[in-house]
């Protein structure tokens, strides 16, 4: 049977359009499904990821599109090809290599059957997750991972482990960029990154997110533990135990290494995979040669707290639950990690006006750091949404004041112009934005808008020109493709 419309679900031997015979579900996650299938033009068995989300922009979707065109690498699952199922287009397909495998969370939950008994057989497995971490760093247009935990981490025949799913990896200086929601997630991730409200900066400043999670990875694989069981624990970055206390025979070195990983400042740990690798092959050299050469991790009692409970309830995206759980946290406690999870929440929720009254009201109450910094660019894009333009140019003006420049705030002055009406002044920062980062769909689209309002259509038919070839299957562009060709102007 064909699957022709998202009414119908993916099941055993039925056909993915002309494309795919799906023979086998390895994976049925919130965000998509993992299918075993025969690639009908070759017969060629692969692994395709199917989003279950289909009402996401393609850009969205192509989860690890960068990855298309670099050589492959032994650690990283191969990402073949992405797009639209033909002929309906319809569904959205991510073709990968077909590797069989258990993910490592999977076979840490097998240790009562001696699988990673030895710190060699660990490291081992480490190793080879830094490779690939370092292969994705050092790419001319490099990629941080930003999703980097056991369940990303496949173990296949002989331990050959492969990296995978890239649904949060990001370039230098995205704009706008996945958001975390994950729960598993978001205990892995460094405090900066821990807000799920976005992950964004240069590459250095997410280069630094990926090592404080292989840090937290490296501590879990020795100790059998997570340095913190609860997503307000990872954000205030709350007191652990060293990796020693837990697993004894664990030397100074490696101790040393993981804690370097997990500082809570980026500044103060390693700078770039290369230093942490050179650390670790001393640190692995130590190790070994102590006296004692088994690891004997032990289990611990996990807590949760009203963070676990808003962070379950955004992956499920309940998120008027979410904001709920989370405004009730901020009445009782005051803790403006709440707060922010609250307005993210309702802001995610498009509870707008729910918004502006918790935002006016809380904003100015003794918020500092990254939380003010946040809730400030959640409260640009909700009054820009609303188009109430005096507090988002207020806001945008006190973020440039207290946090210096960013890509994403010349993007929302530039949608600020736009709502203005101001559009030769939207256009002039846009194409500023497009020649510090070229090839932003989001930019090349307002570009394409702006020039449209100008009434400089062939302005905006090369813009369009450029869109479509960056941005696959999209209805709006092709009918504004048409409309251009009826001008004379493709």
């Amino acid at each position: 049977m064909n699957i022709k419309s998202a009414h119908f679900l993916p099941g055993a031997n039925k056909r993915l359009g002309n494309r795919y015979l799906l023979l086998e579900c390895l994976g049925d996650g919130s965000h998509g499904w993992v299918w075993r299938a025969e690639r009908l033009s070759d017969n060629t068995i692969v692994a395709v990821k199917i989003p279950k989300d289909l009402t996401k922009d393609d850009r969205l979707l192509a989860e690890g599109k960068e990855l298309l065109t670099v050589d492959q690498h032994p650690n990283i699952v191969r990402i073949c090809d992405m797009g639209r199922i033909p002929p309906e287009n319809e569904w959205f397909f991510i073709e990968m290599e077909y590797f069989p495998s258990q993910s490592l969370a999977q076979k840490l939950e097998q240790r009562d059957k001696h699988f990673g008994n030895t710190f060699e057989w660990l490291f081992g497995i480490y190793a080879q997750v830094l490779d690939a971490v370092g292969f994705l760093a050092t790419l001319p247009t490099p990629i941080s991972h930003g999703d980097i935990k056991p369940h990303n981490i496949l173990v296949g025949a002989g331990d050959l482990v492969k990296l995978t799913d890239f649904g949060s990896s990001a370039l230098p200086e995205e704009i706008y960029v996945r958001t975390r929601e994950n729960g598993g997630t978001v205990l892995y991730a460094a405090p900066e990154f821990s807000d799920s409200v976005s992950r964004k900066g240069t590459f250095e400043d997410l280069l630094r997110g990926d090592i404080y999670s292989l840090g937290v990875l490296l501590y879990q694989l020795l100790t059998g533990q997570l340095p913190h069981d609860t997503p307000s624990q990872v954000r205030r970055h709350a007191p652990f135990k060293r990796p020693s206390e837990i697993n004894t025979n664990i030397v100074p070195a490696v101790d040393a290494l993981i804690l370097r990983c997990m500082r809570k400042l980026p500044s103060e740990r390693y700078c770039d995979i290369e230093s942490l690798r050179s650390d670790f092959e001393l640190a692995r050299q130590n190790q070994l040669s102590a006296p004692q050469y088994t690891v004997t991790p032990s289990g611990g009692q996990v807590s949760t707290d009203w963070s676990t409970s808003v962070v379950t309830a955004l992956e499920e995206k309940d998120y008027l639950k979410a904001a709920k759980v989370a405004g009730s946290e901020f009445a009782r406690s005051h803790d403006f990690t709440a707060l922010v999870q609250q307005l993210n929440a309702l802001y995610r929720a498009n509870r707008l006006f729910d918004f502006e009254e918790a935002f006016l009201r809380e904003y100015k109450s003794g918020l500092q750091g990254s939380d003010q910094q946040s809730i400030r660019l959640l409260g640009i894009k909700a009054f820009l949404t609303l188009r109430k333009t005096n507090p988002a140019k207020a806001l945008i003006q006190e973020a440039e004041r207290l946090d210096g420049g960013s890509l994403e705030l010349d993007f929302l002055r530039a949608t600020l112009f736009g709502l203005e009406a101001n559009f030769s002044e939207a256009r002039e920062a846009l194409e500023v934005i497009n020649r510090k980062c070229p090839s932003k769909p989001q930019v090349l689209i307002r570009l394409i808008q702006v020039c449209e309002q100008m009434r400089d259509y062939s302005a905006a038919a090369g813009y369009l020109k450029h869109a479509l070839r960056i941005i696959n299957n999209s209805v709006e562009l092709e009918s504004k493709r048409q409309f251009y060709q009826g001008l004379g102007l493709w």
